[in-house]
């Protein structure tokens, strides 16, 4: 366009020009023949009119005044048509130069908008190549194949990373139907899945289980149509996640410590056997006995092994029909189906003779039961537990008590055969705090518990390594905090026998001092009990008297040097004097 413009711009300069020369020649011509033709004919003539000189000479003048005004008025005629035929091009000009500027202003705007284009195009294209490189990134990170496969169910391409997914090379299987390489089953569902996507155009997927290379695997295949007469299927391994869902609702109905049904699934097994069909129902309550006890002497691996002890013991002594179910910590659950009063009692019986063969940690398995009977279907399932649940807790007072005494005499002997020196540290101390109960005038039913104070005092040591009660060396610091537990975990188990109880307390504060250093309580003066400043002070006179792991006994006079100087500060000053004066000097007169 724009070349088509300059061209015309051109020509019309070239005509301008053309007709310029001709207009200039045009009226030199005309000058030149008016010109010629005036003076020849003009002269002629007046010599043919006039012979006298004088006035062949006047009307000569007056031929060169005509020649003038004639010449003049041929020539600005001629002028002016010339000047104006100038306008006239100056004029298309003008308007040529103006459509020129036109054009160019558009030629301008169409070159931005082509550059603005060609921006476009070229971001476009950047676009497009960072999305197939992520495209590409994506099928290469996503561990899936992907399959091409039209509407005959032929495999027409496959893309994977991970070739175990595959039950066969790609070679093998290109080219031909699902029928030919997939098992029936799965067959069945694969064109079943690729009928309906060409049918709806919408995704289906499906799932499936498939021995691949041996091993039972879980498969996940999705497909979508791509195009008029493909698919794209993509075929994905799910068996981490199925495993995981199996686990999953494997332990939302089953306890994971005893591998028994769970406090969920027994709620549910209620609601669904408690019918006409199964009547009499009988609820069965069982709490285990001491696992608190048991927990704390020996530690929670103990207790869960007592747990799991338990649970076999309740499964084998049931029948096969009977539903039995782990509620929480120590409590199970039994649901016994067409089993009136009599059968639970011999179900019960049968259990505690399997029970009581058993033991741990030479420790006897004691079960509190209870139960009650659901003979009539309008009666209310939770009615029927409480009641259960009543007689169990009745049972429980008796039996519970009676299996903390022996899981603490238990525990004593344990601790013994863990360390024999331990053992006649704590018969010495024994002796010494029923001398100064005595000593004191104390009560008989005072004596007797200091006695047995004096006894248990390091009984929390159970819970305390072996390695570290019998160190040779100085303790860490670790391991001086870990001995100093041994009050706490004492009075945790001590307290929990009825009879013991008020032991339990003399025994948690036997580390106290009289200036309030002490621990666990960080108690001063009086506000320790009699009966903990007695063992406080026996036990720190014969730790320093007897053999320990870490060094040689002390002699008398040094350890009762220790008291006194200690007097005031860590022990009571009184009962130092009570104890130097009367318990150790009737002892050493009962030796002399």
């Amino acid at each position: 366009m724009l070349r088509s413009i300059k061209e015309k711009y051109q020509s019309l300069l070239e005509n301008s020009n053309n007709k310029f020369k001709y207009e200039s020649i045009k009226i030199c011509l005309v000058y030149l023949i008016c010109g010629f033709s005036w003076v020849y004919f003009s002269d002629r003539i007046a010599n043919l009119l006039f012979d006298k000189k004088n006035i062949l000479l006047i009307v000569n003048t007056y031929k060169g005044l005509i020649y003038i005004i004639v010449t003049s008025s041929i020539l600005y005629l001629l002028i002016n048509n010339f000047l104006k035929k100038i306008s006239h091009t100056e004029k298309q000009l003008k308007d040529s130069y103006k459509e020129l500027e036109a054009y160019a202003q558009q030629l301008a705007a169409h070159e931005e908008e082509l550059r603005a284009q060609y921006k476009q195009i070229y971001e476009d294209e950047k676009q497009l190549s960072k999305s197939e490189e992520k495209s590409r990134a994506i099928i290469q990170a996503i561990p899936d194949a992907l399959f091409i496969i039209n509407s005959e169910g032929v495999f027409i391409d496959c893309e994977d990373n991970d070739k175990s997914i595959l039950i066969m090379p790609k070679e093998c299987f290109i080219g031909k139907t699902i029928a030919e390489v997939m098992p029936k089953e799965v067959e069945e569902l694969a064109y079943e899945n690729l009928k309906l996507v060409f049918e709806s155009g919408n995704l289906h997927s499906f799932e499936y289980e498939l021995i691949n290379k041996g091993i039972l695997g879980y498969y996940e295949i999705r497909m979508v149509k791509n195009g008029i007469n493909q698919i794209l299927a993509i075929l994905r391994d799910i068996t981490m996640q199925k495993e995981l869902e199996n686990s999953l609702e494997y332990l939302s109905y089953n306890d994971e410590l005893t591998g028994l049904k769970n406090r969920r699934f027994y709620e549910e097994e209620l609601k669904r056997i408690a019918v006409k069909e199964n009547l009499p129902l009988t609820v069965v309550l069982g709490d285990v006995n001491g696992l608190k006890l048991i927990n704390d002497s020996f530690g929670h691996a103990v207790g869960d092994e007592l747990i799991r002890k338990v649970a076999q013991i309740i499964k084998k002594g049931c029948r096969a029909e009977d539903i039995v179910a782990r509620l929480s910590g120590d409590e199970f659950i039994i649901l016994l189906p067409n089993t009136d009063a009599d059968k639970t009692e011999k179900i019960i019986k049968n259990i505690n003779k399997l029970a009581q063969k058993e033991k741990i940690q030479n420790i006897d398995i004691s079960i509190s039961f209870g139960y009650e009977t659901k003979k009539l279907e309008e009666e209310d399932n939770q009615e029927v537990f409480r009641k259960a649940e009543d007689y169990m807790y009745k049972r429980k007072l008796f039996e519970s008590s009676c299996m903390r005494g022996k899981t603490v005499n238990t525990i004593i002997n344990t601790l013994n055969e863990k360390n024999k020196r331990e053992e006649q540290h704590s018969v010495r101390v024994s002796e010494l705090c029923k001398s100064m109960g005595e000593s004191l005038e104390l009560t008989e039913r005072k004596i007797y518990e200091l006695k047995t104070a004096g006894l248990l005092h390091d009984i929390g040591k159970i819970a305390i390594e072996e390695n570290i009660l019998n160190k040779p060396g100085k303790l860490t610091d670790d391991e001086f905090k870990e001995i100093k537990r041994h009050p706490e975990i004492g009075y945790r188990i001590l307290s929990t026998v009825n009879e013991l109880s008020e032991i339990a307390e003399y025994i948690l504060l036997h580390h106290e001092m009289w200036n309030g250093n002490g621990y666990p309580k960080g108690l001063k003066g009086t506000d320790i009990p009699i009966e903990s400043r007695i063992i406080a002070i026996a036990d720190a006179y014969d730790a320093m008297t007897s053999e320990r792991s870490y060094r040689k006994p002390l002699s008398e006079a040094f350890a009762i040097e220790e008291l006194q100087r200690n007097a005031g500060i860590q022990f009571d000053l009184e009962l130092v004097k009570v104890f130097v004066e009367k318990v150790l000097n009737s002892k050493n007169k009962q030796i002399g």
